[in-house]
């Protein structure tokens, strides 16, 4: 393989991940064969499966719970997310823990470390592998800087509120960089500066509403305006940034819990999830003592009520947005390092990742946002934009090296909802409407939840509250119009008949489209076309709370525009609020 190509994925754990597998002696009967152990096993330290310490085994024990499946919705990227294994069994059996937490990425495993650093038993769900939701698809930036500009949150909320918002997030940068250096964990992270350039020549008012959040290290950027800085002239310089590869930074994460006494199990799906017992898709249960999070992006439920409940209570405060990313191999040294902000819209994102051992190195340019599940004709050439802007800039960029995109979630009030879930007084609590602030606002998330769990007060904690109402009348709660907007044109184009139905037989090869047939009665179905023209049919209904969904002929799946759950393009779900599959066709001939 081409070194530039793997050129970010330099940063892999050196030491092996550990394999949580059950206890029980007949698993491990039938499970650890000579022929297996033999090659694994160090020659000073003899293991026979009856002496076998079920807790833990290496890397290379991987697959000692059955074979793996092929993991779906996992990108190619830098960071090479689609080369993740499991490294966890699945839950096979009922446990009791003190708290059960769904979703190993950010917020997740975040939220897991600081618990079983303070003594907390605690059990971490994963539907498919660590790291292998919207977390392993972000471009890793750890920066006190928001996107939505620091003039505007003051704006919105006032320079008291504001000034916390950057704590919060320079709090993050810090607890992410002691983890690091605590726990060894080789991700790349690096402390580097952030520069904000903007359309116009003047910086004045960005630069003061900075200031006045109490970033004091913030500095007027005067630049060459050479290729090297992009031809970036004037700007805004923040000192407080770092970056990592995300990633290997959740595989050490994930590391660290279990070596604390936590358990992990990954390929383990959640069907029911509830105040204090969980039910998986394979019928096994955990009761939680303490506390249940369900940090999946938007909050899964449990049944059609559940679902209707957290639409009016969190779902209809956020909306969701598709972002892309492209790398870019560029000569070794001619990129100034840090992380490069833009203030159009859409806006970019860009940072350096330096090669190893005289390697060249990566531009990596994210942006082009846009709203989840438009329809096919409207999607354009994103990375093709991302690299014309980024040539524009340095234009010295060599070929395209990777590329990919993810799932964000759009808060109306610009922050992640961390904390205490609206639905129900309980202790049941949610990570959610991560506003692109993937890396950063997990890892506050986090803190929140872990510090809110534990009984101890966390100066942020009401920033980030569901609950939450941070500017408007105190009784109008804090809608997305967007979401209704997207919700609306979702309903209005399930009921609106289609003029002419596609012919499934015109239908390229490895794609999809919405159909209607005529003696269906008008219900819809969304047909897949694989690559040996073999055709596959679902119904065309989300299966969390109907909306209509869309081919995404970029990723070749299925996105929910209302309230973002992603399913493959065979109709196996990869991303909630929906818990299941796509359902067959409705199929009506009479």
């Amino acid at each position: 393989m081409d070194p530039t190509a793997v050129s970010c994925a330099f940063a892999q754990q050196a030491r092996p991940q550990p394999v949580h597998v059950c206890a029980h002696r007949e698993l491990f009967t039938r499970q650890l064969r000579p022929s297996f152990v033999k090659p694994f096993v160090h020659a000073r330290s003899p293991v026979r499966p009856r002496h076998v310490n079920c807790h833990r085994l290496t890397t290379r024990a991987l697959f000692s719970f059955g074979k793996a499946k092929a993991q779906t919705g996992l990108s190619d990227n830098c960071w090479e997310q689609a080369k993740q294994k499991p490294k966890y069994a699945p839950l096979n059996k009922d446990i009791q823990v003190d708290v059960c937490i769904v979703g190993a990425g950010m917020v997740g495993l975040t939220t897991a470390y600081k618990l079983a650093k303070a003594g907390k038993k605690v059990a971490v769900l994963e539907s498919r592998v660590i790291g292998g939701g919207q977390s392993g698809k972000d471009t890793g930036e750890l920066t006190t800087y928001n996107t939505h500009t620091y003039k505007r949150l003051e704006s919105l909320y006032g320079s008291e509120k504001t000034t916390r918002i950057a704590a919060s997030q320079k709090a993050a940068l810090e607890f992410v960089e002691d983890v690091v250096k605590t726990k060894r964990i080789n991700c790349g992270f690096s402390r580097q500066d952030a520069f904000i350039f903007f359309d116009s020549p003047s910086v004045g008012p960005e630069f003061k509403a900075l200031l006045n959040a109490g970033l004091h290290s913030t500095k007027e950027g005067d630049f060459s305006g050479s290729a090297k800085e992009g031809g970036i002239k004037h700007c805004v310089q923040l000192q407080d940034a770092g970056a990592i590869n995300p990633v290997a930074y959740l595989n050490g994460l994930a590391k660290a819990v279990t070596d604390m006494g936590g358990t992990i199990y990954e390929s383990t799906r959640v069907r029911k999830p509830d105040r204090s017992v969980l039910q998986t898709e394979a019928g096994n249960k955990v009761t939680a003592r303490d506390a249940v999070l369900v940090a999946t992006a938007q909050p899964i439920t449990k049944d059609l009520a559940d679902s209707v409940a957290h639409t009016a209570a969190i779902h209809s405060k956020t909306f969701p947005k598709r972002r892309y990313a492209i790398t870019l191999s560029v000569p070794k040294g001619s990129v100034r390092k840090g992380i490069y902000f833009d203030t159009a819209s859409p806006h970019h994102t860009v940072r350096l990742i330096e090669g190893g051992d005289g390697r060249k190195d990566l531009l990596l340019v994210s942006g082009e946002e846009h709203d989840q599940g438009i329809k096919p004709e409207e999607y354009a050439d994103y990375f093709g934009r991302l690299e014309s802007w980024a040539k524009s800039r340095w234009d010295f960029a060599g070929p395209r090296k990777q590329q990919w995109s993810w799932e964000i979630f759009q808060c109306s009030e610009k922050l992640g909802l961390y904390g205490k879930n609206t639905v129900g007084n309980t202790d049941y609590y949610i990570g959610a409407g991560d506003s692109g602030h993937i890396t950063v606002g997990g890892t506050i998330g986090g803190m929140v939840i872990a510090d809110a769990i534990l009984g101890q007060p966390n100066e942020y904690a009401d920033l980030y509250d569901p609950w939450r109402k941070l500017r408007g009348p105190p009784l109008l709660p804090s809608f997305s119009p967007t979401y209704f907007k997207n919700t609306i044109s979702s309903v209005l184009t399930l009921v609106a008949p289609q003029v002419k139905s596609p012919d499934i037989s015109d239908i390229p090869a490895d794609s999809g489209v919405i159909v209607q047939r005529s003696p269906n009665k008008g219900y819809k179905e969304a047909v897949y076309k694989d690559p040996k023209g073999k055709i596959e049919s679902f119904s065309a209904l989300c299966p969390h709370l109907g909306c209509q969904l869309q081919w995404n002929p970029v990723e070749k799946e299925w996105d929910c525009p209302c309230h973002g759950s992603c399913f493959d393009k065979k109709g196996k779900q990869l991303a909630g609020p929906a818990t299941t599959d796509m359902r067959p066709p409705k199929i009506v001939t009479e």
